[in-house]
């Protein structure tokens, strides 16, 4: 009885604390409105989910870009088991419910990693609902495949630390390490399948934090570099075809400093670990609750909050500085390389650390970096409530003078702070106008200044709650188990009410109905351009219901790429999110660039890509006075182009070259007439010219995705145009027999056709794929042969140390 209530406190905590913070994503109804989700996650999958329908594995996502590869594109995550349910359910309902999967699974995580660390279920308790609850954890949502791949990280440090100190404890001789360093490379498999690097960087980060301070370290080193290696063996089928392709994508050689500095997190976000609202609520920039524009790369940071819970920072402190809690040096050095890998630009030091470090070359936005010093600041604090409680047990009741000063200040500065916003309105008013959002008038600093002062009375009770707790851990009264129920449940409480809002949501049936821009697009078929934003100009956001839901309704509304793939919009030329553009999409769009100068040649360059319609940005003044007549009026305009080319087209005239250079120069010069004279890139063979006067005619055309089946008849030879990105994975076959694939001027693929009645097969094959594949199953076979041998006795790892 008294094992099975143990097995089921953590279940019946982690269900009640994930249906308080999740609730509204079991229902189908609803859906997570998050800010990449609707612009890049959820299009990604339902692309994923809607190829698969051929029956086949998805390789060619025919609807962005003009065409992209998904297998070697990390950001699809279609090697990632979980994910896999994305074919189960509609798309929408299959993130929400890896939402709340991943959110479990980060919870036993935690609570196995401190059980692992000494810490009883009460300190387990309060490192679990830290881990999954903290505003850094929550914030990720935003960037969905980071929440779930950060949702191992504590099985990573479990299993890895269990292999570090593996002789020292437990069963199974000098073999005790070996399990549990298969099983850290096994977590840290799942990490790279899911397809975000830098959630492997940061467990690799505190993975190296444990060893540095484990006892014999040249000796337990290797055992690490052992799970790295099963971590990577494991996960081949994604790396090798995704290493291909950033040899071939704007990563290569690493990001421009600039650029991957982006996003980098200032100093002052530090205050943050006490006051999660000192800036206002990030959650809710647009109703003028938010007072961090100027202090933000782009205005507006990367994670929204660093918040883990007060109790939690104040015990994580006071146990990184002064007590031996289990792995002391490991939370610390973890804390410090999260903070300053996180200050990026604002970080001296950073730039030759990128340097130095090719894995950092090819990363952006160091904010994310923060949740490494988050998550460990709450495992310290975990394991430092477990120590105190200890400590109060042996008599020793002043181990709580240090946390309850600290704990004191920080209620000391919240009621100074508080006591300026009522007795000092003015200089409250210059902090909302110095760091408010744009547009902002008097009223709407008066309602800031009225939503600072709530936060403040707020600051003020939680600080002192803190206090007050840490007060009674120095009296004789109150009984071990009372005073782990209050820290739980004031835990629970802080972290529900700062970060609940971190969950937006909006109904389902919104991703389900297609915006009425959708109408005016033609001709049908076609493909659309969407207008990136000019730098510097702020996003047009229609305001116009739920405030926190506008920006979403509006990416939605105006079918801001990815999203109006929802609905089937093929979309050419788009913004690059990921920096995972092939070769050839990067020069097109490179071209595109180059030919606004002359907007005739960009209608005709876009014609060329079967781009039928092109949704232009207004400018803000234009917009605001269109919104004065007509308030639902959208901040682009649908313009149609006259110059728009078939998908699908017989030339009947080609000149080959022996450089792209040659071929787009003349492409360009004769003004993209593309379906009269096409150029094509034949290297090694002089330039030629061929005509082809009679035009084949089509019997059947199925189009796949990465699969394109052309049945035509033709009296005399052809060339067959596909207005695609050309890739060199593509095969060319007439009749089984292999026949050249060709790169057109404008990085589209051509054919040339014989004459008869054949049937031309178009597919896609993704490099390394297969030597990725076998390499994935071989050492799958050979992992799970290896944990069955060596048998459960080394399980002992997950037993309280």
């Amino acid at each position: 009885m008294r094992r099975w209530i143990a097995a089921t406190v953590p279940v019946l905590l982690g269900a009640g604390w994930l249906l308080a913070l999740f609730a509204p994503l079991l229902s189908p109804r609803r859906a997570l409105a998050s800010r990449d989700i609707p612009l890049f996650h959820l299009p990604l999958r339902a692309a994923f989910h809607h190829l698969a329908a051929h029956g086949r594995l998805p390789v060619w996502n025919p609807w962005l870009h003009g065409g992209q590869p998904i297998l070697s594109n990390p950001s699809y995550a279609a090697f990632y088991p979980p994910s896999w349910l994305v074919l189960a359910v509609p798309p929408a309902y299959a993130l929400s419910l890896l939402a709340v999967l991943h959110a479990a699974l980060a919870f036993a995580g935690a609570w196995w990693l401190a059980r692992r660390l000494g810490a009883r279920r009460g300190a387990a308790a309060l490192a679990a609902l830290g881990f999954t609850g903290s505003g850094a954890s929550l914030s990720l949502l935003n960037a969905f495949t980071l929440f779930c791949s950060m949702a191992w990280f504590p099985w990573v440090l479990a299993a890895g630390d269990a292999a570090l100190r593996g002789d020292a404890q437990g069963p199974g001789g000098r073999r005790g390490w070996l399990r549990p360093a298969l099983l850290a490379g096994g977590a840290l498999a799942m990490q790279l399948l899911n397809g975000e690097p830098v959630t492997v960087v940061v467990s690799g980060l505190g993975l190296l934090a444990l060893a540095a301070t484990a006892p014999d370290r040249p000796r337990r080193l290797p055992r690490l570099l052992l799970a790295v290696a099963v971590a990577l063996a494991l996960a081949a089928v994604q790396l090798l075809p995704t290493r291909a392709r950033l040899a071939d994508s704007p990563r290569a050689g690493g990001l421009d400093p600039r650029q991957a500095a982006t996003w980098s997190a200032p100093p002052s976000r530090l205050v943050e670990l006490a006051f999660p609202r000192f800036f206002g609520d990030p959650a809710s920039p647009r109703e003028g609750r938010f007072f961090g524009w100027r202090l933000h790369d782009r205005d507006y940071p990367y994670v929204l909050s660093l918040y883990p819970g007060l109790l939690l920072s104040v015990l994580g402190v006071c146990a990184i500085a002064l007590w031996p809690i289990p792995r002391r040096g490991a939370w610390a050095v973890a804390f410090l390389l999260g903070v300053f890998l996180a200050l990026g630009r604002h970080n001296p030091l950073f730039a030759g650390l990128r340097a130095a470090v090719p894995v950092l070359a090819v990363l952006r936005f160091p904010e994310k970096f923060a949740i490494l010093a988050v998550a460990a600041l709450g495992f310290a604090g975990a394991l430092g409530w477990q120590r105190l409680l200890d400590e109060r047990a042996a008599g020793r009741r002043p181990a709580a003078d240090f946390p309850l000063v600290l704990s004191l200040v920080l209620l000391a500065t919240a009621t100074l702070l508080t006591a300026i916003l009522y007795g000092a309105p003015r200089a409250a008013l210059w902090f909302i106008a110095r760091y408010g959002g744009p547009g902002l008038d008097r009223a709407a600093a008066l309602r800031g200044l009225g939503y600072l002062r709530g936060e403040g009375l707020a600051a003020v009770a939680t600080t002192a709650a803190v206090a007050l707790l840490l007060a009674l851990c120095r009296a004789r009264r109150p009984s071990p188990r009372a005073l782990t129920a209050a820290a739980v449940a004031l835990l629970a409480v802080d972290l529900w009410h700062y970060d609940r809002g971190l969950v937006a949501t909006l109904p389902a049936v919104e991703y389900q109905n297609p915006p009425p821009l959708i109408t005016l697009l033609g001709p049908p078929g076609s493909r659309v351009y969407v207008q990136p934003p000019p730098d510097g100009q702020p996003d047009l956001v229609r305001r116009a219901g739920d405030a926190r839901l506008a920006p979403t309704r509006s990416l939605l509304a105006r079918l801001e790429p990815y999203a109006g793939s929802l609905w089937g919009v093929p979309y050419a030329l788009d913004e690059d999110y990921d920096l995972m553009l092939t070769g050839s999409a990067s020069l097109a769009n490179t071209v595109l660039a180059a030919e606004w100068r002359q907007p005739a040649l960009a209608y005709r360059f876009l014609g060329a890509w079967n781009v039928g319609t092109l949704l232009l940005r207004k400018t803000p003044r234009e917009w605001a006075a269109e919104v004065a007549r007509e308030p639902a009026a959208l901040p682009v305009r649908a313009v149609r182009n006259p110059f728009v080319l078939p998908r699908y087209r017989f030339v009947p005239r080609v000149s080959f070259h022996d450089s792209y250079k040659s071929a787009l120069y003349l492409s360009r010069q004769e003004g993209y007439a593309v379906a009269v004279h096409e150029h094509c890139v034949r290297p090694g063979v002089p330039p030629a010219d061929a005509t082809y006067p009679a035009p084949p005619r089509p019997l059947q055309l199925v189009d796949e995705g990465g699969r394109i089946g052309l049945r035509y008849r033709a009296a005399s030879p052809g060339f067959f145009v596909v207005a695609m990105t050309f890739d060199d994975g593509w095969r060319a076959s007439i009749d089984g027999a292999p026949v050249p694939a060709y790169a057109t001027g404008t990085c589209q693929l051509g054919v040339e056709l014989p004459a008869g009645e054949h049937a031309l097969l178009l597919e896609y094959r993704q490099r390394l794929l297969p030597a990725g594949a076998a390499v994935t199953l071989l050492s799958l076979l050979g992992w799970a042969a290896a944990l069955a041998a060596l048998g459960r006795r080394a399980l002992s790892f997950a037993r309280p140390s």
